[in-house]
Parts: C-alpha cells; sequence; structure tokens
C-alpha cells in the first residue's frame, strides 16, 4: 500500500503489512520453518489479499520455496482478490526464472486461455520485449481484447513501444483492430456522472496503465496525474488545445526516482507533488518529500524541495490548498505529543511572507491510530476528504469525509459509503475548482462523482 511501498498501484509485496507470519516465513526463504509451520496450517492459506505461499515465494525470489511448495502440491494457477497467479507476479517483476519454470509446470493449455491475454498485457506495459516473445512462442492469441476492449497491439502503441508494436505487427497482430480516440470539451467530452461514480476517459487516461492523484486546472483547460511505469512514478499532463485534448505525455519523470500526486498551487505558478529523490548528492536516504516545480516562460522549472518546515526524515504524502495558501498534507514524521505513534496523520501549514509555518496536527475528529492521507480540503474549509486504513471500511483503504460544524469545528470523519468505496483501495480525492465533481483513484484507474453524493452522506449521517 502506499503508505510504506510508495505506489500502491503496483502488484508490490510489502512484508509487513497485512501478512501472516507464515508468508513472511516463505519470503525469508526458510524452508524448514515452512515446513514444520505447515503441520498444522493449511497449504493453501492465504494472506488479506488472497494471495498464496507459492505468490510470496515468487514474488520474494525464493527459488527453493517455490519447489519445496510445488513438492508440497500447491496449486500452481491458484488466483489472488486481483485473480493474478503467480506467473503475474513473475511477470509484473520480469524475471525470467520463474516464468520459464512456472510455464513448464503447467500440465495443460488452460492457463493460455485463462491467463495468456493478462500476462501479455503486463510483459507489454513493463516493456519487456523478450517476454512477448515468449508468449507468442507459447501460442498466446495477440488479437484477444481485454476487458476495455483493447488488444496488445493497441495497448502497446497507447504506451509508445515501437519495438514491441513492430514485433506484435510481424507476428499476425491486426492492425485494424486500434481504436482512435478524440476527446474534445470539457471534461475530455466524458458524460458527466451523477452520484453513481464513472470511470473518467477510459483508454485515455483510465488505461491498462495504472493512474493515480488526478487533478484539473482551474478553468478546466489542463489535466495532471500520476502514473506508476515500471516500479517508479511519473507526472503526465493534458491540454485542451483549440477544443481538442492532447495526447497525455510525462512532464516530470526521473530515470532513477518517483514522482506523483500533482496539486497546483491556488496561483497556478507552482505544481506540487511528492518524490523520492535526495535533496542534495550528499544525501543518501530515499523517503517521501513534498516538492514543487515553477511554471517559468522556458517552462517547468527544476524540482524544489518545500523545504525542512514541512519534510522531515519521515515520508510526507499528497497536498492541498486553501484559499488563503494553507496546505494541508499528511506525514508520519513529524513529532507527536504521542511519541509511540509511527503512522500517517494529516496536520495544515500556513503560508505567511511566502513561507509555510509550523505544522498543526489536526484533531481526534480526523485522525486516529490509523492512517490517514490523501488529504483534499475544500477551498473555504467547509469540508476534508481522505484516505484512510480503518477497521470496519470496505477495503484496504477507504475515503472519508467531515464537514464543518457550526462552531467551526470538524465532524467526526464518517466513511463515505458503498457509493464510493469498495474491496479495492480508494484515495486521492480531488474536487474541481467549480466543486461540482470528485476525483479520486480506485482499482488503478481514475473515477469521478457528483459532489450531490455529499448531501446525501450529510443525510446519512442525522
Amino acid at each position: 500500500m502506499k503508505t510504506i511501498c510508495i505506489s500502491i498501484v503496483s502488484y508490490i509485496f510489502c512484508m509487513h503489512i497485512s501478512a501472516q507470519n507464515i508468508h513472511r516465513v516463505a519470503c525469508k526463504g526458510n524452508v524448514k520453518k515452512l515446513d514444520s509451520m505447515l503441520s498444522n496450517i493449511a497449504l493453501d492459506v492465504r494472506d488479506s489479499r488472497g494471495r498464496s505461499l507459492l505468490h510470496w515465494a515468487v514474488a520474494c525470489k525464493q527459488k527453493k520455496v517455490v519447489e519445496f511448495l510445488i513438492q508440497k502440491g500447491i496449486k500452481i494457477n491458484a488466483t489472488d482478490h486481483q485473480q493474478k497467479t503467480a506467473l503475474h507476479v513473475a511477470f509484473q517483476s520480469n524475471d525470467t526464472m520463474f516464468v520459464d519454470h512456472l510455464i513448464r509446470l503447467q500440465s495443460g493449455p488452460d492457463w493460455k486461455y485463462s491467463y495468456g491475454t493478462s500476462l501479455l498485457e503486463l510483459a507489454i506495459l513493463n516493456k519487456n520485449k523478450m517476454l512477448v516473445a515468449r508468449l507468442i512462442a507459447n501460442g498466446i492469441d495477440i488479437n484477444t481484447k481485454n476487458k476495455r476492449g483493447s488488444t496488445p497491439l493497441e495497448i502497446s502503441e497507447r504506451i509508445g513501444t515501437k519495438d514491441i508494436s513492430e514485433y506484435l505487427r510481424s507476428h499476425g497482430a491486426d492492425t485494424s483492430l486500434i481504436r482512435q480516440f478524440d476527446n474534445k470539451g470539457r471534461y475530455m467530452g466524458q458524460k458527466e456522472p451523477g452520484i453513481q461514480p464513472k470511470m473518467f476517459a477510459p483508454n485515455f487516461i483510465s488505461t491498462e496503465e495504472e493512474e493515480f492523484g488526478a487533478m484539473f486546472n482551474s478553468d478546466g483547460t489542463a489535466f495532471y496525474f500520476g502514473v506508476h511505469v515500471n516500479g517508479k512514478n511519473e507526472i503526465r499532463y493534458s491540454k485542451m488545445i483549440n477544443g481538442r485534448w492532447s495526447k497525455p505525455k510525462a512532464i516530470i519523470v526521473h530515470e532513477r526516482y518517483g514522482y506523483n500526486d500533482p496539486f497546483l498551487s491556488n496561483d497556478e505558478k507552482r505544481l506540487y507533488f511528492i518524490y523520492d529523490s535526495p535533496r542534495n548528492n550528499n544525501d543518501k536516504r530515499k523517503n517521501i518529500d513534498i516538492g514543487y516545480v515553477m511554471n517559468t516562460e522556458k517552462g517547468w522549472s527544476n524540482p524544489i524541495n518545500a523545504g525542512s518546515t514541512i519534510n522531515t526524515k519521515g515520508n510526507e504524502y499528497y497536498i492541498s490548498f486553501t484559499n488563503d495558501g494553507t496546505m494541508y498534507f499528511s506525514s508520519n514524521g513529524h513529532i507527536r505529543k504521542d511519541t509511540t505513534r509511527t503512522d500517517h496523520d494529516i496536520y495544515y501549514a500556513k503560508f505567511i511572507n511566502n513561507e509555510f509555518q509550523k505544522p498543526v496536527l489536526l484533531g481526534e475528529a480526523i485522525n486516529t491510530e490509523d492512517y490517514e492521507a490523501d488529504v483534499f480540503i475544500a477551498p473555504d474549509e467547509s469540508y476534508i476528504i481522505f484516505c484512510s486504513t480503518r477497521d470496519k471500511g470496505f477495503g484496504r483503504g477507504d475515503l472519508y469525509i467531515s464537514f464543518k460544524n457550526a462552531d467551526n469545528q470538524w465532524s467526526k470523519a464518517i466513511n463515505m459509503g458503498p457509493e464510493i468505496n469498495t474491496s479495492n483501495y480508494e484515495y486521492c480525492p480531488f474536487v474541481t475548482k467549480d466543486g461540482k465533481y470528485l476525483f479520486y483513484t480506485s482499482n488503478q484507474d481514475i473515477y469521478w462523482v457528483s459532489t450531490d453524493i455529499f448531501d446525501k452522506i450529510k443525510q446519512q449521517r442525522k
């Protein structure tokens, strides 16, 4: 999840989150201890995300554990809650050794029809031509459409992998199946939603890649969002030109470090984000800081750290602003009276004389012993929306909302309910400047919904 792994939208295994001891043992490669534990625990034991011991062993690159589990008779193609097998994990990490090993162990051709298309999609998204070739050599149909209606060639063309596109064409990919998307007008020409959330701009913004942290500028002519690509994040941008939206392109990207969660300052001269690059050449640590770039006549400046008043040795996440420039964000690094607390909480920092002031921790109506982050503050501070991982939620992380009372105090935050939250992870809320639509991320895509749903939640609270 994002709190530890930087990007929750990738299939990364965070060993110390929601994991049973036996899964950690498998990840550490302790075959003897694993064998002893299996005398009292079923071989098909799953973690909270439905992942088997084999999923963990492959993710943690424990070859001896994989061989041990197979000898014990573990199901090779058992799927987790996202319908991913251990073979998907191998493809996700570009691990050719486990890819070849797990393919050899298949008892028949069923895996090709059940998982071949999704595996080919993973190989393309990881820009791994070698794995694409392996799948085609194994007879995977390269013209099968996924649930979004995309063929492997369309996906390859969309993300710009020319060598893979050429390879697919040379092996029979049908070019006539490639769709073209011409997004025009306000909100990219999408039919505006009611109180039932809809995926935003399918196959243009919300694609087979992992998108999150989206926002429009004030007049709705520019759109910024984060994308997880091959183990790191980048910020992309689309602009409305003569009524048509440009193909999204990366504007803040680095070969080693990740940038995501974009948010414009009120005057739109700064684009804020979070990133994991060191502050200087002598800084070896890698934690998450808040930074920004300046909008100049020559384009965006180099990244600038927001400074030690905001950033700590811990992690700082997500940014939003009130009308007076006060920044709301989350952190697990600022000192609290309760020094035992290590999870993220929500803070605000006033912006006075062009400097951020000492952050102030929000009260118990918002912050709990659980994780609170990804905070969006209404510009007039009438409500606040954030992500939390509290018990009795709908999924791994839910969106919560709190409203200002008549006495100018925050009401106790409540879950935004099943209309918004699912068994997946909901995060990165943003409300458009006109106050009409809530954007957020769910299941690795960007969704939007009318803010009329806020009134429904208020009524349910009464």
